[in-house]
């Protein structure tokens, strides 16, 4: 909900969307290694798009921090608070699967908004509050949705909605342009945003949830601290499991069927992870659409 009136938003105040410039750059691949060479200063960063987005998404990620202050008095817990706290950290392995998977985000050669480096490439600090927006929110609302202990059905739904959710914003997030771009063979492309990373990301953030709600008891109080390196160390792991086949078609120089291929695939493997860890973690069965509310832990 909050990521669709974001969607909403940002439409009404950015009408440019509609005719702005483009994010995607042709593949060109390196002589030697002949893997495609990231965009570089050719893609320049414009400030004032990053601010404008920055506005709309902290008071967003703030406002999911609010939701999980008031999940974690109404349920007495402090994991909700926890999640949404560690998806900030998320930062650190997306800048390596950034790598991975041909994704660019500008740089403004700016020491004083330097994050940190990576392999030569900077990383500013807008990197880790964008990415917030998107962790944070999956994060408190499926925990939340697990202590009502919805049905399988629903849980099933949530994962769909995060999705669609992660889709509508990078759409958006792409088309303004000047903040970052996805670059090298990428698969389902149907628009600028290649559809796989959507239940990729979401799959793999759905990891670090589960095993939170399955372990809430032992999460709780001070050892809520532990899900600050938890979250984004479940996300990668997750992530390269069924990101792996899609990294090699936009790392190298395949026919399409081979790269949208490796896309489907990658979608294939994550909602099958996602099903896993509901059998495993959370005590479900996954195809039991309309069955039981178990409890656990």
């Amino acid at each position: 909900m909050f990521f669709a009136l974001t969607a909403l938003l940002m439409g009404i105040l950015m009408p440019c969307i509609a005719i702005a410039q483009s994010s995607q750059t042709k593949v060109t691949l390196h002589d030697i290694f002949r893997t495609p060479a990231p965009p570089g200063d050719a893609f320049a960063q414009d400030a004032s798009h990053v601010l404008v987005v920055m506005t709309i998404l902290i008071p967003i990620s703030l406002g999911f921090l609010a939701f999980a202050i008031s999940e974690s008095k109404r349920f007495k817990t402090s994991i909700p608070i926890g999640l949404v706290v560690a998806g900030i950290f998320c930062v650190v392995p997306e800048a390596v699967n950034n790598y991975l998977g041909g994704v660019y985000w500008t740089q403004s050669h700016d020491p004083k908004q330097l994050l940190f480096m990576l392999m030569g490439r900077e990383f500013d600090y807008y990197v880790a509050f964008i990415w917030w927006s998107l962790s944070s929110g999956v994060g408190v609302t499926f925990y939340a949705a697990l202590l009502r202990r919805v049905s399988t059905g629903t849980l099933w739904a949530y994962l769909a909605l995060a999705v669609l959710a992660d889709i509508i914003l990078e759409e958006i997030l792409l088309g303004y342009g000047g903040i970052y771009l996805y670059f090298g063979h990428q698969p389902l492309v149907f628009n600028l945003f290649p559809c796989w990373w959507g239940p990729a990301n979401v799959s793999s953030l759905f990891l670090s949830i589960t095993l939170a709600y399955r372990y809430r008891a032992w999460f709780e109080g001070w050892r809520s601290i532990f899900l600050l390196p938890l979250v984004p160390t479940c996300y990668i792991g997750a992530w390269t499991l069924c990101g792996m086949p899609t990294v090699f078609a936009i790392q190298g120089d395949f026919s399409p069927l081979i790269t949208e291929s490796a896309g489907i695939y990658t979608c294939i493997v994550a909602v099958v992870q996602s099903g896993a860890m509901m059998h495993l973690v959370l005590d479900r069965d996954p195809l039991a659409i309309s069955g039981p509310r178990k409890k656990t832990g």
